[in-house]
């Protein structure tokens, strides 16, 4: 008897349906990006305090003391690597500005608002019957198809920022000004403004802000403070901007008001969803604005007020999402890392206006980045309960550049790019053209067949194939050398460790004089081109359909720009990526915390390509074919 009833509870196990939890038992996993988040920069910002957040991750989970990002290290390609598992040649993320075949040879759409190749976790995951969402991560604009259950995407700019001079009128104890917003969607939307004072003050100092003349649902501001207004746009979106109104003046006379850029957001899900975040979260705001810090129209501090307001609003949106729609998967990013970075990173004497205050003085801004980043993270940790994850990740670091390289003006040098009177491209004419993103470029021939007005045939394609890489073998430029003012500001900097601690180190302090190339009097030219590569393409079209027939790599220290015949579109930089993965530079970053995940450090080598095998593991769903990472051991295997 006791053997049958064994029998009977041995075979009621085996063909017991497996319980799945839901995700408000299981919780969320949060995957959450900084870009151009560097490992050494945030080791040394821990170990001086600055990121009390982040060093709880690190202390209570784990922490990746060896993870590298995909190459190209550029901000598409690598999250999608982040997304897919898998690398460029099948997300199609080959850089963040892409050709796509059978169109015009100087075609370039933007990666961030172009399709995954590949499809990503949170659209699988949401196949196999979980719930996603994703907030901004790069990838994930639900126009584009394998989108989560709950989106939300950069969408469209509607104006740029602008600095309006008042000319205000009075009216009995009022004074009165109009303008024209200058949209630039064909809305002739205007903005009227009233000035007040308070109480018995001779001076104006309260303000109401509407879209209509008789001042109906104005906005009420006073004198330099913020204030902001929003209006209803397409698909019952909302657009809208921030604003201020400064004046010395208490008549009004020297009165301005700047404005943010009228922005709106991709916002896709279950109905009414687009509608409960603008009610609750207003406009989507602006990312930053660096055109109106560099005409002065703002102060530094006001500018990093926009970037927080930008911030905050990705973590109110984010951590809503988390609590009210209860996600299995919950993707979201901040961009402030990767974009002061790229503007302020000023650590080698040979960039551009180097001196060791101004050093000083632009990784404050950097720092300052990095602050706000752990600020938000602290906010999230502080609604993280204990069945939730979170991984924290980056894309790539950032390596300081000098020297800007126009691989278009190399082509045109060579005969393979032909302009016109006007100074435009002859795309009927030309034989090949550069697309550049950071430290890559791809060079696209134009083939007939292949690319539209193609003035390439099929026999001569090798050769010019060839003349492109033998150009590019063959190029040199004269060292750059730091002005002797500048390498001695830069010698002083290092021993008196004005650096983040880990450029404190005396090795590395010697490696970096050394790479500024003053110890190589005898080089006086160099080829800035690290590798020229002809990247092997597969018979599957559906693959590789984005990369360039020639691949340009640029040097330490270099970085590309793209001439489009008329003008150069890339602005000057002093922080970059897209070169060798492998380079301390450009090193990512990865923790994570939370329920089952061990307290330790990952020591072996991973990679950015492992996060999303790492997750089909955790929630047991089979990852497609094209995966080419390896789940982490540590966080899927239990001791």
């Amino acid at each position: 008897m006791k053997k049958q009833i064994l029998l009977l509870t041995m075979i009621s196990v085996l063909v017991m349906p497996s319980f799945t939890l839901s995700a408000e038992e299981k919780g969320t996993i949060m995957v959450v990006s900084f870009d151009g988040m560097r490992h050494d920069f945030l080791e040394g910002y821990m170990n001086e305090g600055d990121m009390p957040y982040f060093t709880e991750v690190a202390d209570k989970g784990l922490y990746a003391k060896k993870i590298r990002t995909i190459f190209p290290s550029l901000t598409s390609a690598s999250h999608a690597a982040i997304a897919t598992g898998a690398k460029p040649h099948v997300t199609g993320m080959v850089s963040n500005e892409i050709h796509k075949p059978n169109k015009n040879l100087t075609n370039r759409d933007s990666a961030f608002f172009s399709p995954l190749d590949a499809e990503p976790v949170w659209s699988i995951a949401r196949k196999a019957g979980k719930t996603t969402a994703t907030v901004l991560f790069p990838g994930s604009n639900p126009e584009y198809g394998n989108e989560a259950d709950y989106a939300v995407y950069y969408g469209d700019t509607w104006a740029e920022s602008d600095f309006v001079s008042l000319d205000f009128k009075s009216e009995g104890s009022i004074k009165k000004v109009s303008f024209p917003l200058k949209l630039d969607k064909q809305d002739n939307r205007t903005v009227y403004i009233e000035a007040k004072r308070s109480g018995n003050q001779k001076k104006y100092d309260t303000f109401y802000v509407s879209f209509e003349p008789n001042m109906k649902s104005a906005e009420k501001v006073y004198l330099n403070e913020w204030g902001s207004l929003s209006f209803p746009v397409k698909d019952k979106g909302l657009a809208g901007f921030s604003f201020k109104l400064k004046a010395k003046k208490p008549d009004l006379s020297d009165a301005k008001l700047y404005r943010t850029a009228v922005t709106s957001a991709v916002i896709e899900g279950p109905s009414g969803f687009k509608k409960t975040i603008n009610d609750n979260f207003s406009f989507f705001p602006v990312q930053d604005d660096d055109m109106a810090l560099k005409k002065k129209w703002i102060t530094r501090k006001e500018y990093e007020e926009i970037s927080t307001r930008f911030a905050q609003w990705t973590t109110d949106v984010s951590l809503y999402l988390k609590e009210q729609y209860k996600p299995d998967l919950l993707f979201f990013y901040y961009p402030q890392v990767d974009h002061e970075s790229h503007n302020y990173l000023l650590t080698d004497p040979r960039q551009p206006g180097y001196s060791r205050e101004k050093s000083k003085r632009y990784m404050g801004y950097i720092r300052w980045a990095y602050r706000l980043s752990d600020r938000m993270l602290g906010q999230t940790l502080s609604k993280i309960n204990d069945r939730e994850r979170i991984f924290l990740v980056s894309d790539h670091g950032m390596e300081p550049v000098h020297s800007s390289l126009s691989p278009n003006e190399e082509l045109e040098k060579h005969g393979l790019l032909v302009k016109d009177s006007d100074g435009k491209i002859d795309v009927k004419k030309s034989k090949a053209f550069a697309i550049a993103s950071g430290s890559i470029a791809n060079i696209f021939i134009n083939l007939k067949g292949t690319q539209k007005d193609g003035a390439v045939d099929q026999k001569e394609y090798p050769s010019v194939r060839n003349d492109i890489v033998s150009i590019f073998k063959n190029v040199r430029v004269k060292t750059k050398k730091a002005p002797i003012k500048q390498y001695f500001s830069f010698l002083y900097g290092q021993f008196r460790g004005d650096f983040i601690g880990a450029d404190r180190d005396k090795s590395q302090s010697f490696k970096a004089i050394k790479d500024t190339a003053l110890f190589s009097p005898f080089k006086h030219k160099i080829n800035p081109y690290e590798k020229v590569i002809l990247p092997k393409k597969s018979q599957n079209q559906n693959k590789d359909k984005n990369l360039g027939d020639v691949l340009l790599v640029a040097k330490k220290g270099y970085y590309m720009t793209q001439e489009d015949g008329e003008k150069v579109l890339s602005a000057d930089v002093l922080g970059n990526h897209g070169g060798d993965p492998t380079r301390k530079e450009l090193l990512p970053i990865f923790l994570a915390v939370g329920n089952g995940i061990p307290q330790g450090t990952i020591q072996s080598e991973i990679s950015t390509l492992d996060i999303a095998p790492t997750l089909y593991k955790i929630m047991d769903i089979n990852q497609p074919d094209f995966v080419e990472g390896k789940s982490i051991p540590e966080l899927v295997e239990r001791k």
